[in-house]
């Protein structure tokens, strides 16, 4: 188990730094307030799905309650998406004033972070059901 947290770990460090560099290098010069609020949003994104994962990961070894981790994962998935529009609805819909491109690319690392979530957990729970 020490193994796959490791591996988790390094996976999702290594995929979010190298998109972030990424997308920080394809906009070049990105107005003052977008860099922090990237940082941050990236951030978010890779503590929640890396705590995420390693729950399920330890939650996975109880037999009774691995049937339920999909319905929960659901359930935790709703909870993420309303405490991104939470933390940065003035960002995204609020008053701040932020061009559509910006706002667009305020949502990649959730699409990245999700991806990992997805196949992680998808492999957790497909190795328990064999």
């Amino acid at each position: 188990m020490l193994k796959n947290i490791i591996l988790y770990i390094v996976v999702f460090t290594v995929v979010g730094a190298t998109s972030y560099f990424l997308q920080n290098f394809v906009l070049s010069t990105p107005p003052s307030y977008f860099g922090p609020l990237l940082i941050k949003a990236y951030s978010f994104h890779y503590l929640f799905s890396l705590t995420l994962v390693i729950v399920f990961l330890i939650a996975s070894k109880n037999k009774s309650f691995f049937e339920q981790l999909g319905f929960i994962y659901m359930g935790v998935l709703v909870f993420k998406l309303t405490l991104v529009a939470a933390i940065f609805y003035p960002y995204l819909l609020g008053e701040l004033v932020m061009p559509q491109l910006y706002r667009g690319l305020l949502m990649l690392p959730a699409i990245i972070f999700l991806f990992l979530e997805v196949f992680f957990i998808s492999k957790i729970m497909g190795n328990k059901r064999l």
